[in-house]
């Protein structure tokens, strides 16, 4: 991540000459040392403790979410999710202890299945985080994160005031606001029905990236790509099953309200971590095709 700018200067002779310095930074704003940088370079350890809920929706409704090309499945399937996160850079690997306000953070995100040549991706719609560097990683990828007040249960099991998850009987719940009014919410109940499991049933899909950067200028093209990227060290434990809604509302920065009541699949606890580096794979660039 380093390029060669013609920035300082020294004067020999009665003339100025310019000599070349490394500019450095994972992201914006980038400088010399690259300390500044909102996002520190990658990979990044990633972990999540989230409240999951699957369910169904209208496909023409979920379709105006989805970038040129891709399909709805027949049945609209989505996701909300609220969760507690945390970030762990190859670069700072002991930031998450040192400076936990620059290591954890929180997330909601709204996503859906869909098809893109025959094959089922996921893609994540919405995004909304709390700390601008996870932002900044956003713009890096194409994911549409956007700044807000997140809230989920948080569970300490030694609690006496709570149910032990193992007898059933705990329920969760996850929140996101932004500018005073709700955006989604999303439950989860453990009742006598709920499993411990295995594994999270999610096609085996990959994500789906939509990366944009507008055009500052009538001679600067745009940036519009579809990206796909898979992510290694994936390992997700804590799997529990139960009962979920999901709510999404109103708001005039906000689309979601659109999909209207939305029938709840299935519902999931889980803790998952993985690695994120730059190994996304251009499918799509729409500036350079017909869409």
């Amino acid at each position: 991540m380093k390029c060669k700018n013609y920035l300082k200067l020294k004067l020999i002779k009665g003339q100025f000459i310019m000599t070349q310095r490394n500019w450095i930074g994972q992201s914006s704003p980038r400088s010399s040392t690259g300390k500044s940088a909102l996002v520190e370079p990658l990979p990044h350890h990633i972990s999540t403790d989230a409240i999951h809920v699957v369910f169904s929706a209208d496909p023409q409704i979920v379709a105006r979410f989805l970038p040129p090309g891709l399909e709805p499945l027949e049945d609209g399937r989505g996701w909300g999710m609220v969760a507690d996160m945390m970030k762990v850079s190859v670069a700072e690997p002991e930031q998450y202890w040192r400076d936990p306000q620059r290591s954890c953070y929180t997330e909601g995100l709204v996503g859906f299945y869909c098809r893109y040549k025959g094959k089922i991706y996921r893609y994540s719609a919405f995004v909304w985080v709390d700390r601008d560097w996870s932002m900044g990683m956003g713009q890096i990828f194409g994911w549409s994160k956007r700044l807000a007040t997140i809230h989920r249960t948080r569970i300490n099991e030694t609690n006496p005031g709570l149910p032990a998850r193992k007898t059933h009987g705990l329920k969760l719940a996850g929140t996101v606001e932004r500018h005073g009014r709700l955006v989604m919410r999303v439950d989860l109940s453990i009742d006598k029905d709920s499993v411990q499991l295995e594994r999270l049933p999610d096609f085996e899909a990959t994500t789906l990236l939509y990366r944009y950067i507008a055009s500052p200028g009538p001679k600067i093209a745009e940036v519009e790509q579809l990206l796909e990227l898979g992510f290694t060290n994936v390992n997700t434990t804590n799997i529990w099953s139960g009962q979920g809604q999901v709510h999404f509302g109103e708001s005039e920065n906000e689309e979601l309200s659109q999909l209207g009541a939305v029938k709840v699949i299935e519902a999931y606890t889980y803790k998952r971590g993985w690695t994120t580096d730059t190994q996304a794979v251009l499918l799509k660039d729409y500036t350079a095709s017909n869409i």
